[in-house]
């Protein structure tokens, strides 16, 4: 049995005692760690209603088909999958960091929609973490991916206009010369040179033997 949220109070439900609501969990905006910044996240994809509903079709197909949704043990809710599987990747943990935040970051705890009054202490356990995240797999990740960036660009860009960006580049050792104005102007005497000793050469020309000497030129 699978629930996409089963602690948060949905249309007009009232919330569990020790339950924050997902888009009343206090967030420091001027925090620039990770974690939190990948909260904040998570909590303005919540928010809107829109989005959330696309998320959760993306999350649907964790369940194998033919698995019922209301029958046998319940499982973990598909938004704590997705809160951990997007912390797992935008933080780079392992596992064994992972099961620790979960049990232990307040902030963590709340945004999964955690009972903070009766669950206080209660843990989970790594296999338990392992099974459960790791369904949340590469193709998922990216086909949730192109939802957001598609709704981060509708918010930040709500008028179509013309995209200006800015890449980075890379210096790469090679062999090719600087082109300053006298390099470039010895690789024309050099051409010339060659040029004209081939010339010299078809018309029968004399006087230009040592034009072969020019390839030596450093």
């Amino acid at each position: 049995m699978r629930n996409f949220t089963s602690t948060q109070a949905e249309l007009g439900e009232n919330p569990l005692l020790g339950v924050t609501p997902i888009e009343q969990v206090r967030l420091d905006t001027y925090c620039r760690d990770e974690i939190t910044k990948t909260l904040r996240g998570l909590q303005e994809i919540y928010r809107n209603k829109v989005l959330l509903k696309e998320i959760q079709d993306v999350l649907s197909e964790l369940v194998p088909k033919g698995t019922s949704w209301n029958d046998g043990r319940k499982g973990m809710d598909l938004w704590v999958i997705f809160v951990l599987g997007t912390l797992r990747l935008s933080c780079n943990w392992d596992y064994d960091k992972l099961k620790s935040c979960y049990d232990y970051h307040h902030k963590i705890r709340e945004i999964c929609g955690v009972d903070l009054f009766c669950d206080v202490d209660i843990v989970t356990g790594r296999q338990t973490i392992h099974d459960n995240v790791s369904l949340f797999t590469k193709e998922i990740a990216n086909k949730i991916s192109k939802l957001v960036v598609a709704f981060s660009h509708e918010l930040l860009f709500p008028e179509e206009r013309e995209l200006h960006s800015r890449c980075d580049s890379f210096v790469f050792e090679t062999n090719v010369h600087f082109p300053t104005d006298l390099n470039l102007l010895k690789d024309s005497v050099r051409k010339v040179l060659s040029i004209g000793g081939k010339l010299a050469s078809s018309l029968k020309i004399t006087g230009w033997r040592e034009v072969k000497a020019s390839k030596e030129i450093p």
